[in-house]
């Protein structure tokens, strides 16, 4: 499969997909060959495709879960092999929708900030989302060279779709940061560097990469324990939203921090809290 994995990558590359994104994919296609004896796809079909999936059903996969290699198998076939009939007539499962996400209150932020002080890495990466309404995968592929102090600016060399920007870095936020760095002593060049957890160097030491955005969102899990409304990590970023929102900043700026394509998408994503529309002036209150 060495060729039609290197054409794939490429193609996902030259589509600017999200390194989460192609990693995915290249490993839900790598999952589908293997199914097959070690099969290139490119002597695959549907038959073999509608097969692999039913098999994915079978054994309990989620419906999100199967949707994805759906996706991954339609991308394959339709763009890297050039076959865009095979997938045609392969049903899709169909996702329930999530949760919709919700801000926090500023007594859930404070509360939360101040659970995780007791893990000095876990408090400054979810407080940064907290402050610059990052993606956590934005977050976890932040490097040092990345803060720009002097310019009070924190540069996303690559969010969504490699689409570069730069957030906000307040003085306050700077300093926890440094405060951070200082206890953590964390490797650079990343800022959230992963560490060893087995085999490959000593237990507990820094690695050469980042932390991973799915092991940081199970940390956040994990560091609630049984509240009754847990706090995700999206909901992070919905917050920063929400609350520059209620402070009265235009919706276009909002839409630019975020990295939101389009203002409709900023729209849908920020709620503002009943208490700050009780307290909104009415126009008519003016006559």
């Amino acid at each position: 499969m060495t060729d039609v994995r290197q054409k794939m990558l490429e193609d996902m590359r030259l589509r600017s997909l999200s390194d989460r994104t192609v990693d995915k994919y290249l490993g839900c296609a790598s999952v589908f060959s293997r199914y097959h004896g070690g099969t290139s796809p490119a002597d695959l079909g549907g038959k073999e495709a509608r097969q692999f999936l039913l098999h994915l059903t079978q054994l309990g996969r989620s419906t999100s879960t199967v949707s994805t290699y759906h996706s991954a198998l339609t991308f394959l076939f339709r763009v890297t092999l050039q076959r865009p009939d095979v997938m045609q007539h392969v049903p899709r499962p169909r996702v329930r929708t999530q949760r919709p996400g919700r801000a926090l209150t500023f007594a859930e932020a404070r509360g939360l900030l101040d659970l995780l002080v007791r893990w000095p890495f876990d408090h400054a990466f979810f407080a940064l989302m907290l402050a610059t309404g990052l993606r956590i995968s934005e977050a976890t592929r932040l490097q040092v060279h990345d803060i720009d102090r002097r310019a009070g600016l924190l540069h996303v060399r690559r969010g969504k779709g490699d689409k570069p920007r730069s957030v906000m870095l307040s003085a306050r936020t700077v300093q926890m940061l440094e405060r951070y760095w200082r206890d953590v002593r964390p490797r650079a060049p990343w800022l959230f560097p992963a560490r060893v957890s087995g085999r490959g160097g000593p237990l507990g030491a820094w690695t050469d990469r980042p932390i991973s955005a799915p092991w940081m969102a199970k940390r956040l899990k994990l560091r609630q324990g049984d509240v009754p409304r847990p706090i995700r990590s999206h909901d992070l970023r919905r917050t920063f939203a929400t609350w520059l929102i209620e402070d009265g900043y235009d919706l276009r700026l909002v839409q630019v921090l975020l990295g939101h394509a389009s203002p409709e998408t900023t729209a849908r994503y920020t709620r503002v809290h009943s208490d700050v529309i009780a307290r909104t002036r009415s126009p008519f209150d003016r006559l």
